[in-house]
């Protein structure tokens, strides 16, 4: 099989050497040269600049491949899925996009491929778990999944090391959050909703809500259900301010005779900020479901590769994308289909968990 990774940032290098060295054949492609020139060279992996929005010299690239992986940023995942069905491509894709990805559900099935949004950590690997749940129990009451990266060392005043996208990671911040309460989809103030507690062995935490639930909202019939981010104690409440100030504003400011965008700005403070101290980080997830009687609980505490120099969150989102990828083409049917649809289909739900402890990740039911 022949996969094309679309993005040379830190999760599509990853994702191309897994894949790669399970033998398939990989192209990895990017607009900037230097992301290129990060990529270790390894025996039947090739390179390409390309820029994906020269939509027909991109199209004209891809042809010929059986699977596109997207490392793309959220900006541009909707724009890839579309791509991928002109080309009539199936696509494993990871960014966070703004946009319903079951709006192309009708175009996907007519022409017959494959999109997976979403197929990171979480949301991604999460909702393989809760989609596994649903179907051993046949529903869920209550969904509450947990999740977030972390710097394993803090450094004041943000406690928090940015390891991904700062523009995605601003989104995070500031995209309206759904969650479901009595069976019903509600708006919530983004970052409110802050719950602290304590995690043996890494200190005081706290969580609040972001958008995360995504197509779980559409695909998993529980009474409640809610996503929240976690960081160390006392983050959110430093960017709240920041955002109650008005700095992520789409607004322009004159200063000393220079125009500057603010949320440009905040955007590469943030990318400077959050850059100090060591990338040497640690994810959490912990994932609560309830049916009547029963309850489930997943945790997975996750470390910096130091042997390979490779993060937490690039190991946890990486790897679910190629493990998914190399699974997708055996699920039967076509159209989106979300990750809990694979948690759902037995043979791809066992492939899935064998693979990702495969990468020494551990995922404790209990």
């Amino acid at each position: 099989m022949k996969i094309a990774i679309i993005g040379a940032g830190m999760q599509g290098r990853i994702a191309a050497q897994a894949l790669n060295k399970k033998g398939y054949g990989i192209t990895i492609m990017d607009a900037n040269q230097r992301n290129l020139a990060t990529v270790r060279s390894f025996s039947g992996l090739k390179k390409s600049q390309c820029n994906v929005q020269d939509r027909g010299k991109f199209l004209k690239m891809i042809r010929g491949y059986d699977l596109l992986v997207g490392a793309l940023p959220a900006a541009l995942g909707y724009y890839l899925m579309k791509c991928a069905i002109t080309a009539g491509i199936d696509l494993v894709d990871m960014s966070y996009l703004a946009e319903d990805p079951f709006k192309l559900q009708r175009a996907a099935k007519k022409k017959k491929i494959r999109i997976v949004p979403d197929a990171g950590y979480a949301p991604g690997l999460s909702n393989v778990l809760v989609g596994r749940t649903y179907k051993e129990w046949g529903g869920l009451d209550q969904v509450k999944i947990m999740v977030g990266g972390i710097p394993q060392k803090p450094v004041p005043p943000f406690n928090y090391h940015i390891t991904w996208s700062p523009a995605d990671l601003l989104d995070e911040y500031i995209r309206p959050t759904r969650i479901m309460v009595n069976r019903r989809t509600k708006k919530v103030p983004t970052l409110s909703g802050i719950e602290e507690f304590n995690m043996p062995g890494i200190g005081r935490l706290e969580c609040f809500y972001t958008d995360g639930l995504r197509t779980l909202l559409k695909t998993i019939k529980a009474g409640n259900m809610a996503e929240k981010t976690i960081r160390y104690a006392g983050h959110i409440n430093m960017i709240r301010t920041i955002l109650d100030a008005g700095f992520a504003a789409k607004k322009n400011t004159v200063v000393n005779g220079l125009t500057i965008n603010r949320r440009e700005y905040l955007i590469e403070f943030l990318k400077e900020e959050l850059s100090r101290g060591s990338i040497r980080d640690l994810t959490v997830l912990i994932i609560e479901l309830k049916k009547a009687n029963n309850k489930r609980r997943y945790l997975c505490i996750d470390r910096y590769d130091s042997k390979n120099d490779i993060t937490s969150m690039a190991r946890m989102t990486a790897y679910s994308a190629a493990v998914i990828a190399q699974c997708i083409k055996d699920y039967p049917g076509f159209g989106v289909i979300p990750p809990e649809y694979l948690g759902m289909n037995d043979a791809i739900y066992g492939f899935i968990t064998r693979e990702i402890s495969s990468y020494n990740i551990k995922i404790k039911r209990s």
